[in-house]
C-alpha cells in the first residue's frame, strides 16, 4: 500500500494538509444581502448618475448652444456625437484594461475624467473646443459603463442580482433627471454654462471611492493579494465564519484573448445579437435624449415644455428599471426584455401623432420606461451570459458598439432635423430600432450562456 506523503497531498489536490477549499464565486453568489452589498450599491449608483448627468444634458443645452455658436442642425448632432465617440473607445479601452489592472483603479480613475472634462466644457467659447471636451467626457464615461455592471455582477447575490444591476444602473435616469431638473432652473438665470460647472462638483467623492470601492476577486486573486480578498469575503457574509486555512479558488481566466472567446463555445451568434441589441437601444437613447427638446420646439412648443418631456422621460425610466428589475428575477430578462423594446418602439412613433401636451408626457414617459429599463436589464443580463474573468472584456466590447449606435442616433436625427422632414419621419427613425432590437432578444441562444451552465 502506497503512503501518501505531504508532496503527494499538494499534487494530487492542490492542498496542503489542514487546507479547507473555498469557491469564492459561490461564496459571494449564496450570499446574503448586506451592508457590504449597500456601499457598493450606493458608489455604483453615484458614478452612474454622474454619468447620466453628464450625457443627457448636452440635450437640454442644444438650442442654446445652436443659437451662441450659431452651428446648424447637422453640426449640433454630430458635436453631441463626440462624447460618444470618446464613449466608444473609453468602453473598448477601459473594459479591456479593467480585466488587467483591475476595475478599481479603472473606475476611479474614469470617474474624475469625465468630472473635470464636464467641468471644463462650461468654460469653452467655440464648437471645436467644446466638442474635445465632450470627448474626453465621453472616454471616461465610457470606462464607467462597462465595469459597473461587472464589479457588481462579481459581488451580488445571484438572488438579487438582477435587481442590484439595475438599480445601479438607473442612476443614468437619476442623472438625467437631475440634469433636466437643473437645466429648467439653471438655463434662465445663469445659462447652458451652469450646468456643466455643476458636472464637476462629484469630484469631492473620489476620496471615498478610493477607500470603500472593492476590487473584483478575480484581479485580487490573480494578483495574489489574498488577505485583502478573505477581508471582503468575511464583510459580504459576516453571518459565516471563513477559516482562517481556506485556500481559495476562483474561476479560471482564459488562456487566449477575452475578445476572441466571446465567439468561442457555441457563443458567436449570441454575441452578435447581443451587440445589436445594445447598438438599437443607445440609438433610441441617445437619438431621443438629445433631440426631443428641439423636436418639441419644431412642432411648436417653447424649450421648457421640451424639457418638462425629458423630465419626464428620465423619471418614468427610473421607476421602469425598478419594476423591470424585479419582474427580470422572477420571470426572467429576455420577455422584459422584449416587451420594453416593443413598448419603447410604439411610444415613439405615437410622439408625431398628437400636439396634447399630457398625452405626449405620457407617451414620452413610456419610451423612457421602454428603452431605458430595458438597457438596465440588458446590463445585468449580458454580463453574466459569460464567464465572470471576462466579462468587462465582454461589457466593453457590447457597450463599444452599442456607442456607435449612440453616435448615429444624434446624427442620423439631427440631419433629418435639418432636412427639414415631417415629424412622423423623425420619430420613425427614432422607433424603428426598437423593432430590431426586440427580435435580437428573441433570438439568443440561452442554453450557451454561462449563468445557464453553472
Amino acid at each position: 500500500m502506497k503512503t501518501i506523503t505531504t508532496r503527494d497531498t499538494e499534487l494530487e489536490t492542490g492542498l496542503l494538509p489542514g487546507e479547507t477549499p473555498v469557491n469564492v464565486n459561490k461564496w459571494l453568489e449564496i450570499a446574503g444581502f448586506c451592508g457590504f452589498h449597500w456601499i457598493l450599491f450606493w458608489l455604483c449608483l453615484f458614478i452612474i448618475t454622474c454619468d447620466g448627468y453628464d450625457l443627457v444634458i448636452y440635450g437640454g443645452a442644444v438650442p442654446l448652444l445652436m443659437k451662441e455658436f450659431g452651428i446648424t442642425p447637422a453640426q449640433a448632432g454630430f458635436i453631441g456625437s463626440y462624447a460618444l465617440i470618446g464613449a466608444t473607445v473609453g468602453a473598448f479601452l477601459f473594459g479591456y484594461l479593467a480585466d488587467k489592472i483591475g476595475r478599481k483603479i479603472c473606475l476611479t480613475g474614469c470617474f474624475a475624467l469625465f468630472s473635470v472634462a464636464t467641468g471644463l466644457t462650461g468654460m469653452t467659447h467655440d464648437p471645436g473646443t467644446f466638442g474635445i471636451c465632450r470627448f474626453f467626457t465621453g472616454l471616461g464615461i465610457g470606462g464607467v459603463f462597462p465595469n459597473v455592471p461587472a464589479l457588481v455582477s462579481e459581488y451580488a447575490p445571484v438572488r438579487n442580482r438582477s435587481l442590484m444591476i439595475a438599480s445601479a444602473m438607473s442612476g443614468m435616469q437619476v442623472g438625467g433627471i437631475a440634469a433636466a431638473g437643473l437645466g429648467m432652473w439653471l438655463f434662465p438665470l445663469f445659462g447652458w454654462r451652469s450646468v456643466f460647472f455643476v458636472g464637476a462638483i462629484p469630484l469631492i467623492i473620489v476620496p471615498a471611492l478610493v477607500k470603500y470601492l472593492p476590487e473584483s476577486p478575480s484581479r485580487l486573486f490573480a494578483s495574489n493579494r489574498l488577505e485583502e480578498l478573505k477581508t471582503i469575503l468575511r464583510r459580504a457574509r459576516k453571518e459565516v465564519s471563513l477559516p482562517d486555512n481556506a485556500r481559495l479558488v476562483v474561476a479560471e481566466a482564459p488562456e487566449k484573448s477575452p475578445v476572441i472567446d466571446l465567439f468561442r463555445e457555441n457563443r458567436a451568434f449570441s454575441t452578435l445579437m447581443i451587440w445589436i441589441m445594445f447598438f438599437m437601444n443607445l440609438y433610441m437613447i441617445f437619438g431621443l435624449g438629445i433631440w426631443l427638446p428641439k423636436l418639441m420646439m419644431d412642432a411648436g412648443f417653447k424649450l421648457l415644455p421640451g424639457l418638462w418631456l425629458l423630465l419626464m422621460l428620465q423619471l418614468a425610466a427610473l421607476f421602469g428599471t425598478q419594476l423591470a428589475g424585479y419582474l427580470a428575477d422572477r420571470f426572467g430578462a429576455r420577455p422584459i426584455l422584449a416587451a420594453g423594446y416593443l413598448m419603447a418602439f410604439a411610444s415613439i412613433a405615437l410622439l408625431s401623432q398628437t400636439r396634447d401636451f399630457f398625452l405626449l408626457s405620457v407617451l414620452a414617459a413610456l419610451a423612457g420606461c421602454g428603452y431605458n429599463a430595458s438597457q438596465n436589464v440588458v446590463n445585468g443580463y449580458a454580463a453574466v451570459f459569460y464567464p465572470p474573468a471576462m466579462r468587462s472584456t465582454a461589457m466593453g466590447a457590447a457597450f463599444g458598439v452599442g456607442r456607435l449606435g449612440a453616435i448615429l442616433g444624434p446624427a442620423i436625427a439631427g440631419i433629418l432635423v435639418q432636412w427639414k422632414v415631417s415629424l412622423f419621419v423623425n420619430f420613425m427613425g427614432l422607433a424603428v430600432p426598437g423593432l430590431i432590437a426586440a427580435l435580437a432578444v428573441a433570438l439568443i441562444q440561452e442554453k450557451y450562456s454561462f449563468s445557464e451552465r453553472h
